[in-house]
């Protein structure tokens, strides 16, 4: 590289312009590189997030449903409304007390996950289903679903729908 410095000889020091915009260019790229990862790995963190909400909330309906196997059919058939809200002072049958665990959980859910749906049915095929259909046929083993939907991807942008699966034992 050379250039005409202030005494009106050519010197070799410095940067010219042209290698100023090269290297602005090579930095720029790089950067750029860094924030998709950053994007990416945000992405990730938030899927990920869910999906333990998601185990969480499942491990904990399950234990619910073991304590209170006699009022089963209340976690398999919930009641639209709640008829009494059962705390720590209340005398509630296991029925009722069975009803307000249940809808608590679904609502504490959909807070924790925006729009999740979680049921528990009896299903020989837990790998199926959505939200709109749970894909239970009423035979095989007792099983709790969450649906959800995830964040799309770059080839499908729209929200991929997710599930998760616990057999209750």
């Amino acid at each position: 590289m050379t250039a005409l410095n202030y005494h009106g000889k050519f010197s070799t020091a410095g940067f010219s312009l042209l290698e100023v915009l090269i290297a602005s260019t090579v930095f720029s790229v790089g950067l750029a590189g860094l924030a998709a990862l950053l994007l990416t790995s945000i992405g990730g963190s938030a899927d990920a997030r869910r999906e333990g909400i998601a185990v969480i909330a499942a491990a904990s309906l399950a234990t619910q449903i073991r304590v209170s196997r006699t009022a089963l059919g209340r976690f398999l058939n919930p009641p639209e409304i709640v008829s009494r809200i059962c705390t720590n002072g209340d005398q509630c049958t296991p029925e009722q007390q069975a009803d307000y665990n249940f809808k608590l959980w679904q609502l504490e859910l959909a807070d924790s996950i925006r729009d999740a749906r979680g049921i528990v049915c009896y299903d020989s095929t837990f790998e199926d289903g959505n939200r709109e259909d749970s894909g239970c046929d009423g035979s095989g083993a007792l099983g709790i679903k969450i649906f959800w939907d995830g964040p799309g991807d770059e080839a499908n942008p729209i929200a991929s729908p997710r599930r998760f699966v616990l057999a209750v034992n």
